[in-house]
């Protein structure tokens, strides 16, 4: 089995992709809990109790090797801007899901196609993955366009899957082979 022992920094030209620390509670916590980041999450907020939670669940799947998520800090400043994470990790299919957010004052600038590039490819080289997904809301074009810029190929279009705000939504999949992604 493989480990993420010693947690794997990974650097971009604009980014740093690293380990979640105690002192990015409060800023996790904002970001799950910012109405325009989990727009089309199906989820409602995140208290700071339930963030302080769910980064103890984080490293705990970090530790049993079932995922791993990166806390997204700029190059020259190290505050955390979001994350981003493979989840689902099942490895003997070689199969794990992916999943990105990123606080709304960085949106628009190309930050979570490359962090999630960065972290393809230490999906496919590092943890020897075939196949990644990704399950989005349709209506999310931004996500869309950051999946189809990484050369994701929307599979299927899972009918009424999520409940979001009361009412049940549609889902795409989307899904990206090792041989489809340039490394």
């Amino acid at each position: 089995m493989r480990s993420f022992d010693p947690f794997p920094e990974l650097e971009t030209p604009r980014l740093v992709l690293r380990r979640a620390l105690p002192s990015d509670a409060e800023a996790f916590h904002q970001l799950r809990s910012d109405p325009e980041v989990i727009r089309y999450r199906g989820r409602p907020p995140l208290t700071r109790a339930e963030a302080d939670r769910r980064l103890l669940e984080i490293d705990t799947g970090i530790r049993d090797n079932t995922g791993i998520m990166w806390a997204i800090s700029l190059r020259d400043d190290p505050r955390m801007i979001g994350d981003c994470l493979l989840f689902r990790w099942d490895e003997e299919d070689m199969r794990a899901e992916l999943g990105y957010e990123l606080m709304v004052s960085h949106w628009g600038r190309g930050l979570v196609t490359e962090a999630a590039r960065a972290m393809l490819t230490f999906g496919f080289r590092s943890m020897d993955l075939h196949r990644v997904e990704a399950n989005v809301d349709p209506a999310n074009v931004a996500s869309v366009r950051v999946l189809e810029k990484l050369g994701f190929t929307r599979e299927a279009t899972l009918r009424e899957n999520w409940r979001v705000a009361g009412r049940f939504v549609d889902s795409a999949l989307f899904g990206l082979l090792r041989r489809e992604f340039i490394l």
